[in-house]
């Protein structure tokens, strides 16, 4: 009977896989002339992708050193995250992040956007990482947001507002 239910158990742990999902949200700020970009990703799969892409340790919550875990994400992050508007590359500057309960905000900012009329994302945060990795993507322009999807076999897309109806 024991072997019975290991057997169930062992069969019931294979067929349970978690599904890996992030979301990076994108507002356009006319006032200041920039997109802001916000990537939430969670700490556990941020704190195995690093340490396996940096060949280190990497302790996202109690850092012993915080900025060069923060470069150690910026440089990850600007490597899976490529924003263009209307076909050129802006400026970007990464701002920070702030820890919420099991995952992060990551900040960054693309300068020097007066208007939108394509904008062009690829976001392959964790694609390197797990096959099932999912990234929705929003972004709000004048007041209306629109999302996509962004996974291995997509992944990068476009809005274009003008096309958009409210």
């Amino acid at each position: 009977m024991l072997s019975f239910i290991l057997a169930i158990f062992f069969h019931a742990t294979t067929l349970v896989h978690p599904y890996h999902i992030s979301v990076c949200d994108i507002v356009f700020d006319a006032e200041t002339k920039a997109l802001q970009v916000s990537q939430r990703v969670f700490l556990d799969d941020l704190e195995e992708t690093l340490s396996e892409q940096f060949d280190l340790k990497v302790d996202v919550l109690n850092p012993p050193d915080k900025a060069f875990r923060d470069s150690l994400i910026q440089v990850y992050l600007f490597k899976h995250i490529d924003i263009e508007v209307d076909g050129k590359a802006k400026n970007r500057v990464y701002i920070g992040n702030e820890i919420t309960e099991d995952g992060m905000w990551c900040y960054i900012e693309y300068t020097g956007v007066k208007k939108v009329k394509e904008l062009k994302v690829r976001n392959t945060v964790f694609f390197d990482k797990f096959d099932d990795q999912a990234n929705i993507v929003h972004f709000k322009y004048q007041g209306v947001t629109k999302s996509l999807k962004l996974d291995r076999l997509t992944p990068d897309g476009s809005f274009r507002p003008a096309e958009w109806s409210e």
